[in-house]
């Protein structure tokens, strides 16, 4: 968001109402988490901090429960590297294998017809994939994978970094090429059933509380995700398709706070301390951001680098962050929020950040 959108945003956003929402804290949940969440005008959400041992502290606010699962949006991406890792680190995948082998179709740039696309070029956003008017599409009509990358689905020029949720997405599809399982499957095999974590790519699996999501400004009506919507749709097969599960991995994670801290919990290890080494900065878009594989890299914001991933969807705001080194960090789920950023980062996630991560918070 451009400096002069955002400040007309937040001076629209002073002059809406905020009425005050319950909230209800465990554990060692700082009161001002709840001027956080009323700041930036929050209509539900669960705030879950954590160290190395657990989770240290909890806050639900509205009508949200702290089991309340959300679509984490972007935060998917982070979670989907961290499976790629896995694998990789076990010697079952090779993420800087040719993705062409596994696939239909080819991702390879005109520009650069020799250079292998790869898991860590997609993870990373520098595969040189680009979110076009063929993307746009298929999430209205989806459309096999070919026929995506046959349309304006190239950068203007390869070797550059640009956020790509095509990209992101068809990591899912060279994983189901990879390894024969649809992408489901092998994210509870690699990271939801080793971790014990609840989650999953398909609302229709969800038990208990399904947020939906509203936008802030300009007001919506009704919800602009209606999760029962999403829940009566046919549940698709249990099964590989990689010409068409691209629509997974780059942002359709549900989980709830406490589920998606267990996973933060996990990223701090030093295992994963390849997946926060910067591939690729963001630049103009955002100076404070490089870009490891699936993973922000946080700087100017507090003294140290933090690491993690935002999510923005549907008027929702999301983030997992932690900070490796003194062990600790947070997750933020929303239904509703104030979507002011300068460059990428939300107002909100700053915030958090300040909050729970510069030594002060818990």
């Amino acid at each position: 968001m451009k400096k002069w959108k955002a400040r007309a945003y937040r001076l629209a956003l002073a002059c809406m109402p905020n009425p005050r929402r319950r909230a209800h804290g465990q554990g060692n949940a700082p009161e001002a988490l709840v001027h956080v969440m009323r700041r930036h005008h929050v209509r539900d959400g669960v705030a879950a901090l954590f160290d190395e041992r657990g989770v240290t502290g909890l806050m639900a606010y509205g009508d949200a429960g702290p089991d309340t699962v959300f679509r984490a949006a972007s935060v998917s991406k982070h979670i989907t590297a961290m499976a790629a890792w896995r694998l990789h680190e076990a010697g079952i995948i090779d993420i800087d294998a040719d993705a062409d082998a596994f696939l239909l179709c080819s991702l390879r740039h005109p520009q650069a017809p020799d250079v292998p696309i790869t898991l860590r070029r997609l993870l990373s956003h520098t595969a040189g994939i680009h979110d076009g008017s063929a993307y746009a599409a298929a999430c209205a009509e989806p459309m096999p994978l070919g026929r995506v990358m046959a349309g304006d689905s190239h950068t203007a020029a390869f070797g550059r970094f640009e956020y790509s949720n095509l990209g992101a997405g068809i990591a899912a599809c060279v994983l189901e090429g990879m390894l024969g399982k649809s992408f489901e499957a092998i994210m509870r095999e690699t990271v939801f059933a080793p971790l014990k974590a609840q989650a999953t790519f398909y609302p229709q699996k969800v038990r208990g509380d399904l947020a939906n999501a509203y936008r802030v400004l300009p007001p919506s009506g009704g919800p602009t995700l209606n999760a029962a919507a999403r829940r009566a749709r046919p549940l698709p097969a249990d099964a590989p398709d990689p010409e068409r599960h691209y629509l997974l991995s780059q942002g359709n994670l549900y989980i709830s706070a406490p589920q998606l801290a267990k996973l933060g919990i996990e990223l701090m290890r030093e295992r994963y301390a390849p997946m926060r080494r910067q591939l690729a900065p963001f630049g103009d878009r955002d100076r404070r951001l490089g870009m490891g594989l699936g993973t922000f890299i946080v700087h100017d914001i507090l003294p140290q680098a933090l690491y993690g991933h935002q999510g923005l969807a549907y008027g929702a705001v999301h983030g997992l962050f932690y900070d490796p080194a003194a062990g600790k960090g947070f997750v933020l789920l929303t239904s509703a929020c104030s979507e002011a950023r300068e460059g990428v980062l939300s107002d909100i996630n700053i915030a958090m950040m300040r909050l729970i991560l510069n030594g002060n918070g818990h």
